[in-house]
């Protein structure tokens, strides 16, 4: 997270689902990502078609982690990296402080969390079980799973 890790407002689930709303949500993502510095997945994002962009409170364990110290993540990275960041994060959760939503796509494998890594693993380490989470979806399955869980 840039600004030494103080997440700015306009960054929170409440502004994802106002930005829903509004029918705004992907330039909410877009403009979110290139915030973080994350150009290459705000690309993908805006290139990849999705039958269904959306905005739900879903189980966690849902949900496939991409990134982090274990051998099976598409990008491995050091446990001290990891380790580092997930606890700056888990002090954020349990002083209740609002984290953006995870996103969640399945273009490349099945409900992948291609961005909230470190914020998955600090919420399921704190005992959240179901976080606000946005969907960039085009597999029909996927699809039914995802509106089977939305409360």
């Amino acid at each position: 997270m840039k600004n030494n890790g103080v997440l700015r407002k306009k960054y929170t689930t409440q502004a994802a689902i106002l930005a829903k709303k509004e029918g705004a949500l992907r330039e909410w993502v877009q403009e979110f990502l290139l915030s973080e510095g994350n150009e290459g997945l705000a690309r993908a994002l805006r290139d990849e078609e999705a039958t269904m962009i959306e905005i739900a409170e879903v189980p966690l364990s849902l949900l496939r982690k991409i990134d982090g110290p274990e051998e099976k993540p598409h990008e491995r990275q050091p446990l001290d990296k990891w380790e580092e960041r997930v606890s700056r994060l888990e002090e954020v959760v349990k002083k209740g402080e609002p984290l953006p939503p995870l996103i969640v796509t399945d273009f490349w494998k099945p409900l992948e969390i291609v961005d909230g890594n470190h914020r998955h693993e600090a919420m399921t380490r704190n005992g959240v079980e179901r976080y606000w989470t946005i969907f960039f979806l085009r597999d029909p399955h996927h699809l039914e799973l995802v509106r089977q869980h939305i409360e």
